[in-house]
């Protein structure tokens, strides 16, 4: 890939296994001394719960996170001073001062308004007063916006920001490297992996699955992690009266979860408009689980084609999540199909590499170094549609 070099920083809270493969691939492009990632936070405890690595590795790119006030002052200024700058989690002063260097600035998000805004809000003066701050950043012509999720465009929208400024971006997780192997079982496998909360909508599942696990042909409901809702959980569950049919696993490790999924015939993303991305997705689709999303999960519209790499349920509809289930249960032939079609979707358009040189082309573009690339889907497209 020929490019016009130029210096680049993403800002994040945490290193992070969803984003690690990215910045790695974007060294390549630019180079280790083009390129910084900022880190303005430390591990979330609900990661480490759920088996990530707390560590960060000892690379020469890596700066932060901050234990001083100098710290913070010294990780602004590599912000202000690269050509690009991507921004994900960082302080506000750093994102106010970055946007007024008027050098090209990417704010990167999931959905903005995961709780619907009550009508009565948009009469607060101080919720105008916070969206006029945000406008005074988002609406200069440098500032664009990296949208994560169907829903995100859509909200940046709905308060006047970013103009057509808007861009699809997505977390990208590692993507197998051989497609799935072809599943021989008879029964199938359903699989959930997560941290046991309310808009993780497990209870979903598990009134769905409680229509079909009588059937012959299905196999068991695997549930793995921990959380506030785990008895609730396990007491729906002997409610149901799923027995053996629904197993409850502790928290493993991602590799773990990868193998899990490997071993499953379906994976069910049941969260609601709560979950921003959902990362778990892609890894899903690329391990050969079909994926079977609540449509509001931010993930689903992004990367599901409904019926061809995986399918899409009604939010908080038990019926419309067990008539897709029943459909895959009786027909292993599109089972296989659907998953070998999302593996194939998932090296070609949501994998690492494409994703660093995508954003690197868009880059390129609005620095006025090569034409603007044009992408009809996937990484770098224009954002702002829901994918039907």
């Amino acid at each position: 890939m020929m490019l016009n070099k130029f210096t680049f920083v993403h800002c994040t809270n945490l290193w992070c296994l969803h984003q690690s493969l990215t910045s790695r691939e974007l060294v390549r492009l630019l180079g280790e001394d083009r390129f910084k990632l900022c880190l303005f936070g430390t591990m979330n405890e609900n990661l480490f719960l759920l088996g990530h690595d707390e560590s960060t590795p000892d690379y020469k790119w890596i700066v932060g996170p901050p234990r001083s006030l100098s710290d913070v002052e010294r990780l602004s200024q590599i912000v202000c001073d690269a050509d690009v700058a991507v921004l994900g989690a960082c302080p506000r002063e750093v994102m106010v001062a970055r946007a007024e260097t008027g050098k090209l600035t990417l704010i990167m998000s999931e959905r903005i308004h995961k709780t619907p805004i009550p009508w009565w809000r948009w009469m607060d003066p101080r919720f105008h007063r916070g969206l006029m701050k945000y406008r005074s950043v988002a609406n200069r012509e440098n500032v664009h916006y990296l949208a994560m999720g169907a829903y995100a465009a859509e909200d940046v929208r709905d308060i006047g920001a970013y103009g057509n400024r808007l861009w699809t971006w997505a977390y990208l997780p590692e993507v197998a490297s051989q497609s799935p192997q072809p599943r021989t079982n008879v029964k199938m496998r359903i699989l959930w992996v997560g941290r046991m909360l309310d808009l993780k909508r497990v209870d979903l599942l598990l009134n769905a699955v409680a229509n079909i696990f009588h059937e012959p042909t299905f196999g068991r409901l695997d549930v793995v992690g921990a959380g506030p809702e785990k008895e609730r959980l396990h007491g729906l569950a002997r409610q149901l009266g799923l027995g053996e049919k629904c197993i409850f696993h502790e928290p493993v490790s991602p590799a773990k979860v990868r193998e899990l999924m490997r071993q499953s015939d379906v994976y069910v993303l049941p969260s609601n408009r709560h979950e921003g991305w959902g990362a778990v997705a892609n890894e899903a689709m690329s391990e050969g689980a079909v994926l079977v999303a609540n449509e509001q999960a931010g993930a689903a519209r992004v990367l599901i084609d409904h019926g061809r790499t995986g399918f899409l349920f009604e939010d908080d509809n038990v019926a419309s999540l067990t008539a897709i289930l029943q459909n895959l249960l009786a027909d292993a032939a599109l089972r296989e199909t659907v998953r070998q079609a999302a593996w194939q979707e998932m090296q070609q358009v949501w994998h690492p590499r494409v994703g660093a040189e995508r954003l690197v082309s868009l880059c390129q573009g609005l620095l006025g170094q090569i034409p603007m690339p044009v992408y009809k889907n996937g990484l770098c497209s224009r954002s702002g549609e829901k994918r039907i």
